[in-house]
């Protein structure tokens, strides 16, 4: 009888969260596939099994207790109800202009884990960070648009990272979401 295969460590948090996806209603700021697309690329995780294995065992954790964990918070408020945290000083990836930082993860490896809510229309932040990026001597390599959301991998100025960004549609006015992850180095 052949022993099943055990599914890589990163595999497990990505399951749980397209079952949460797919229980989710209408009528929230949830965007979990924005934290999901942000942790899944973050820079560095493939050389950092013990971080990967201690984080699949968060999860798991997290989903026993009903909470999602995939890096980055799974709701944000909208810009105008949105409680600001502190950005480090020496975080230097460009955000839109207007971010409200959410939250803030400092992570192994030199990475960092950003949140904010931008008050304004996704196609406007996306067109701001396709020209932020390059003008602070960061180059955008691979990424994908699609209809409401965006992101796109960037190296450069001593960082590499990944941005994701999301439309918020419940907001009431034009608000978007980011997640940054940038390490050093």
């Amino acid at each position: 009888m052949s022993r099943p295969r055990r599914l890589p460590a990163a595999v497990l948090p990505l399951l749980v969260l397209a079952g949460v996806l797919a229980g989710c209603g209408e009528g929230d700021t949830t965007d979990v596939a924005a934290a999901a697309s942000s942790a899944a690329a973050d820079p560095g995780s493939e050389s950092e099994d013990a971080d990967e294995d201690a984080d699949a065992d968060e999860d798991a954790d997290a989903d026993a207790e009903g909470q999602v964990q995939a890096g980055t918070p799974a709701t944000v408020d909208c810009p105008a109800q949105a409680t600001a945290v502190e950005l480090p000083a020496d975080f230097t990836a460009p955000l839109p202009e207007g971010t409200v930082v959410v939250d803030v993860e400092e992570r192994s490896g030199e990475r960092t884990v950003v949140t904010g809510v931008v008050p304004a229309a996704e196609p406007d932040v996306l067109a701001e960070l396709q020209s932020a990026y390059p003008a602070a001597g960061l180059t955008l390599t691979e990424g994908e648009t699609e209809d409401r959301d965006a992101e796109s991998d960037f190296t450069g100025a001593g960082l590499t990272g990944r941005w994701g960004i999301r439309e918020l549609d419940d907001c009431g006015s034009a608000a978007t979401r980011i997640d940054v992850v940038v390490r050093k180095g």
